[in-house]
């Protein structure tokens, strides 16, 4: 009976050895991926969503790469994630390594209007708008209903580390609206439609690099809300927002570069004095913040 409680120990002893030096579990870091809005220019909706259903990443050279990072289908009104506001998508684990490809899978999209209308557009049915087109570094494939993005630079994942990185939707630019038509005029303005196509226009930024750029738009009484922010890089649009019902705005996830930005507001146009920093180009460094706001005066 000795004997074989001795050889227990000693095999016990062994698997404990044998666990300690166990180091085969890959090294891993964390992504954080969240999702922003560019918001539209009409005030006529209640909300803009997307059903995302699922999302993978993996390398462009291998197909056999791709891993799930969510599965849990999510409905995002994108029309609450403006001006700074952003919903985590994932935040998950996975190996350290280069990645150039983030797969998403959306299979539905929905526009409520303050009329009470609401409209659908289902993926799985009809595909997405401009079926099999690639723009912005994107391929759509109808077939299973996903998104493919080719990042032009590689989404590394270091050990122990958290890598965060912004999906931003443009919605004036997916949400193609149809049969659209206006009733009365001034505040008392509103819009029908018959419907609407859907065809994803996106940017994916690495936040490592990326900075902010935020403000006001106010005349010489109040700050102003609804005015349409867009920002330019080389003369290219780039992004937009809207200022928020306090007149305030932010454009998020802005790379190192240089910028123009320009202003729309219906009734308003820039105050020759007091804009001098806007009428410029703008040098957006990593992880800085630009405060630009905006002084207005009547146009009429």
């Amino acid at each position: 009976m000795k004997n074989i409680k001795y050889f227990l120990i000693a095999i016990i002893g062994i698997i404990t050895i044998s666990c300690s030096n166990d180091n085969t579990a890959d090294p891993t870091g964390t992504l954080s991926l969240k999702l922003t809005d560019a918001p539209m220019h009409y005030n006529q909706f209640i909300s803009a969503s997307v059903m995302i259903d699922k999302i993978e990443i993996g390398n462009s050279t291998d197909i056999n790469s791709m891993m799930t990072i969510m599965d849990t289908p999510m409905k995002y009104n994108l029309l609450e994630l403006v001006n700074g506001i952003t919903s985590t998508m994932a935040n998950v684990e996975i190996p350290m390594g280069d990645y150039d490809l983030i797969r998403f899978y959306i299979s539905s999209t929905e526009m409520e209007m303050v009329n009470g209308d609401s409209f659908t557009y289902n993926m799985s049915q009809d595909g997405y708008s401009g079926n099999g087109m690639m723009q912005n570094g994107m391929i759509l494939n109808s077939s299973n209903r996903s998104v493919d993005i080719q990042l032009d630079h590689f989404l590394t994942i270091s050990e122990g580390n958290m890598s965060e990185f912004l999906l931003d939707i443009d919605v004036d630019q997916s949400f193609m609206l149809e049969g659209v038509n206006f009733v009365n005029n001034g505040n008392g303005m509103m819009m029908n439609m018959s419907g609407f196509t859907f065809m994803p226009t996106m940017r994916f930024i690495d936040m490592s690099n990326a900075g902010t750029i935020s403000g006001a738009v106010q005349d010489m009484n109040e700050n102003l809300p609804n005015a349409t922010i867009t920002l330019k890089h080389n003369g290219e649009f780039y992004t937009s927002t809207h200022s928020n019902s306090n007149g305030h705005y932010a454009l998020i996830g802005i790379p190192e570069g240089m910028y123009t930005i320009e202003i729309e507001l219906e009734g308003y146009m820039m105050d020759p004095i007091g804009n001098e920093q806007n009428m410029g180009e703008l040098n957006m460094m990593s992880n800085s913040t630009l405060s630009v706001n905006f002084n207005m005066i009547t146009s009429n």
